[in-house]
């Protein structure tokens, strides 16, 4: 048998919901802050931002090459430029931006929020098309040469 102890619980993991919501709201308030940067300074004429690795070792795109002209071209409503600079990059704003909205206005009507889960096999199709992404863009013939980030 063991003595009582007078010790409290140590304490759960579990977060609150507060702490929860302030790492959320900080979080946005980064990526605001972000993109707000980005809008301001023009990716396509400062040399401040960094080169990707990839690129210069190999001269090759990467699936990441030229999201941040994406974003600076997204941000003062060019789509088209922007797509031209990464078309996943775009793609993937505009589901992100639909499933916002979309759980922002199930909270409304007071319906819980969708869940955003992957299965393995959604998750090895979207490894797929990011690795097709990334070899098609560097094919030089067309009608693939338009996926190159035109750096």
């Amino acid at each position: 048998m063991q003595p009582a102890s007078d010790a409290p619980p140590p304490p759960t993991a579990t977060p609150t919901r507060a702490s929860s919501a302030r790492v959320t709201w900080g979080l946005a308030g980064l990526a605001a802050a972000g993109c707000a940067y980005v809008a301001v300074v023009d990716p396509n004429t400062s040399s401040f931002y960094p080169q990707c690795p990839f690129r210069t070792l190999t001269g090759y795109d990467c699936p990441g090459c030229g999201i941040t002209r994406a974003l600076h071209s997204m941000l003062h409503g060019n789509i088209v430029q922007a797509a031209n600079h990464n078309l996943l990059a775009v793609v993937i704003t505009v589901v992100a931006i639909v499933w916002f909205v979309f759980a922002r206005v199930q909270r409304r009507r007071g319906r819980p929020a969708p869940r955003f889960t992957l299965s393995p096999a959604v998750t090895i199709a979207l490894g797929a098309v990011v690795l097709a992404f990334w070899v098609l863009r560097n094919l030089p013939q067309q009608p693939f040469h338009w996926l190159n980030s035109a750096a």
